[in-house]
Formats: structure tokens, sequence, C-alpha cells
């Protein structure tokens, strides 16, 4: 069988099972947020009776996927840069929240975007083409969500662990 084949299928699959990992992420990110304050019989109730939730999700993209792919069309790289930087700082706020994490994504993006670019200017690295997508638009937003998502890991991890140690 041809690859043309398996492209729609594979579309279905993934355009539902992004619709219901986002879902539940969702609804995990709510409830550790302490957005829905339930109370822990009423949650119970809703965790076994809301099975449909995450399958209607899983729908619900899959027919936006399928019916209306959109390709959102940057007229300049500023137009980028400004979406992406918003997002990120959305990122910091909904993980984050202090002012150390802001300080160090900062300070660590400006920094790891100056390296790439003098990495590139002497030519220790270069890009395939000179403007793949924009790249240095969105670099300094994915470096900034990157240690954003890093610091509220090691914090998790960290808080983890001393819990851990509370408890022996």
């Amino acid at each position: 069988m041809s690859s043309d084949h398996y492209e729609l299928p594979v579309r279905v699959l993934v355009l539902f099972f992004s619709g219901v990992l986002f879902s539940l992420l969702f609804s995990a990110l709510l409830i550790q947020r302490e957005v829905t304050s339930l109370p822990v019989e009423i949650l119970q109730d809703v965790v076994s009776s809301a099975w449909w939730a995450p399958f209607a999700a899983g729908i619900l993209s899959l027919c936006v996927g399928m019916l209306y792919p959109t390709k959102l069309d940057y007229m300049n790289s500023l137009q980028l840069s400004l979406t992406l930087t918003t997002l990120s700082l959305m990122m910091w706020w909904l993980f984050d929240r202090t002012v150390c994490g802001l300080a160090v994504g900062v300070v660590s993006t400006f920094f790891l975007t100056s390296l790439s670019q003098l990495l590139v200017y002497h030519g220790f690295a270069s890009y395939e083409r000179p403007d793949f997508f924009f790249l240095r638009s969105w670099l300094p937003s994915l470096m900034f969500g990157a240690v954003i998502t890093i610091g509220t890991i090691g914090r998790q991890l960290s808080a983890f662990k001393l819990s851990h140690l509370h408890d022996e």
C-alpha cells in the first residue's frame, strides 16, 4: 500500500488523540491550579461520569482539524515575535508567576539567544536556509519557554524529594 493510503487514518488518529490529550492536560491544570475547587465527593462523581469530555474534545479537534485546517500567515517576523512573546508570557503566568522565574527566564533567554547568534556569526553553526521560518523571531520565545518549563520541573522534583524526605 502506498503512503497516501495511510495519510487519512494517521491524520484522524493524531487529531483525535491530540484533542483527548489537551483535554486531559487542561483538566489536570485546572485541578492543580485550584481553578475548579470541587469537593472530593463531587470530583470523584465528575471524573467517573465525565468520561465523555476527553472523547468530545477529541471529536471536536478532529472536526476542526479536518474541516478547517488553517495556517497563520505572518507577513513579517515582528507579528510572529509578538505572538510568540505573548504566548511565552502566558506560559510563565500559567506555570510560574514568580518574579525570580521571570528574571531567570529573561536573562537565560538573552544569554542563550546571544550565544546562538555568536555561534552563527563566527561560523561554528549555520542555518540550513537564510530565514528558516523566521527562526530568529521564534528562537527567544522557544528558549524562554524551555527555561520556564525546566524550572517548573526542577521545582516540582525538589518539592517531591523534600516531601518524600519528610515522610520518612
